[in-house]
């Protein structure tokens, strides 16, 4: 089986997840802990973001339900924000 890698050129990587230009990748992980795939949002499938000091939850428009992301820093929190905000069309 091929190892799984995430796509090159993310404005911001946390380790579990990234940001891009237009989406949201983050990893799944199976049950016995390997890495087993990744979870796409895009910007324009967000309905809403709450910002936190150290986490952003972002609520979808569809069905999926809400995905929080958690953040080491403060100001990391806020350049995530900034991506999204300058990037959703």
């Amino acid at each position: 089986m091929a190892k799984l890698t995430p796509a090159p050129g993310a404005l911001f990587d946390a380790g579990n997840f990234r940001l891009y230009d237009n989406r949201i990748e983050i990893n799944k992980y199976g049950l016995l802990g390997g890495l087993k795939g990744f979870d796409v949002i895009y910007y324009s499938d967000i309905a809403s973001i709450k910002a936190g000091k150290k986490e952003l939850q972002i609520n979808r428009n569809n069905l999926k339900g809400r995905v929080t992301l958690e953040f080491k820093k403060k100001e990391q929190t806020q350049a995530a924000l900034a991506i999204i905000n300058g990037n959703k069309a």
